[in-house]
């Protein structure tokens, strides 16, 4: 009787969906619906006393967030919507498209906090940051890739080597603007996909190699990282301007406790943490909810992470296995990293936290993403026989 039951249960589920037009991966969407929502409502917390200085109104920032919010939801169906297989055509096209982008940062001029980050329009108080392009452009490449090469992508000339001269062209584009962050956290989404899609250990050792001599090269050249990274490795020294972020952070973290001070009760808003909005909503989060919620929306980037993975392995086509690969540990590594800051772990790098932060680029971007993602679970089918691919044996009904 349990085993009808539960067959039961599985076409009553079916069923629903078909009647609610919801042919898709459920909990990757839904996970992707509560992050939006709970980042509105840190966003109006953490951007209120902000706006209320800058612009004389509370609400200023929210009323944009709420605008990018519209756009990345529709942006969301309409990847729901389209066959992802389409994309096979034009992913080389598409990463043409992302590194012209970047490059036309250096012959546009304008610069934000003395960057070449974004392209600004004042008159709409928002910007385009094409390095969050560029990440998505190279996904879709190295899925395609990848597909293409097939085994051959363990041989250096023929499979390997062009797949790195693209992530080299993105990740020193993204770095050069300067945006450290970004490269670092592109030259692991790479490095993962093309360790999954099966590169040799030494050729991926290689490439990782050559990320560690630029980084100590710029390490060595760039002041304020090297002093960002000095501050991450002497946190006991006296605060200064180039820690006072993360000691701000920790504050809020720490001042939240289990349960946190309570929604709108964040006392860090006021001032006190820089970019409060943005990088380190984390914080915010930990101080207003307290450590249960932190916990929470660790274990929902965990959970859409290994569906992902548990998606791809139920592909029939290795396009679409990669490209929820990529687009899984592309969401993935960049809330790791940006809680990884907040909390301490990592040297501050200027990271927006997937669906949380304050902000347009990023938002509309993963959430386009999450629906290529979306529209590959609409097609995927068991997939028989041995898989070639280096994932996990089993993810588990997850």
């Amino acid at each position: 009787m349990t085993g009808e039951n539960n067959v039961k249960d599985r076409n009553d589920s079916r069923t629903a969906r078909r009647v609610l037009n919801i042919d898709c991966d459920v909990r990757i969407l839904l996970i992707t619906l509560v992050f939006i929502g709970v980042g509105a409502s840190l966003v109006a917390s953490s951007s209120s006393f902000f706006a209320g200085v800058h612009f004389s109104n509370h609400f200023a920032l929210l009323r944009l967030h709420v605008i990018k919010i519209a756009i990345a939801l529709v942006a969301m169906v309409l990847a729901i919507c389209v066959d992802y297989r389409i994309y096979r055509k034009v992913s080389p096209l598409f990463l043409v498209v992302g590194v012209g982008m970047l490059i036309g940062l250096f012959l546009i001029p304008g610069a934000i906090r003395a960057t070449r980050r974004w392209y600004y329009w004042a008159t709409l108080r928002m910007a385009l940051q094409p390095s969050e392009v560029a990440r998505l452009a190279l996904v879709f490449f190295l899925a395609w890739w990848i597909s293409r090469k097939g085994n051959h992508i363990a041989d250096f000339k023929r499979g390997f080597l062009p797949a790195v001269i693209a992530v080299c062209a993105v990740v020193g584009l993204v770095a050069s603007t300067p945006n450290f962050g970004s490269a670092s956290a592109t030259l692991i989404i790479a490095l993962t996909m093309l360790f999954v899609g099966g590169a040799r250990v030494m050729h991926l050792a290689g490439l990782v190699g050559i990320g560690a001599g630029a980084g100590a090269l710029v390490l060595w050249k760039v002041e304020y990282v090297r002093n960002r990274v000095f501050a991450f490795l002497n946190p006991e020294d006296s605060v200064t301007e180039i820690n006072w972020q993360l000691y701000q952070s920790l504050i809020g973290l720490g001042s939240g406790g289990l349960l946190g001070r309570g929604l709108g009760e964040s006392t860090q808003k006021l001032s006190w943490l820089p970019d409060s909005y943005t990088d380190f909503i984390f914080s915010i989060l930990g101080e207003e909810v307290g450590l249960w919620g932190t916990l929470l929306v660790s274990g929902m980037f965990l959970l859409l992470a290994l569906r992902a993975l548990k998606l791809s392995r139920k592909c029939n086509d290795t396009f679409g296995e990669m490209l929820a690969i990529g687009i899984g540990c592309s969401i993935f590594w960049y809330a790791a990293m940006n809680m990884y800051v907040a909390t301490g772990m990592f040297p501050v790098t200027g990271l927006p936290l997937p669906f949380l932060s304050y902000g347009g680029s990023a938002l509309v971007v993963n959430a386009f993403a999450v629906g290529v993602l979306l529209n590959v679970s609409r097609h995927k089918s068991e997939r028989k026989g041995h898989v070639r691919r280096r994932l996990a044996p089993a993810v588990g009904d997850i």
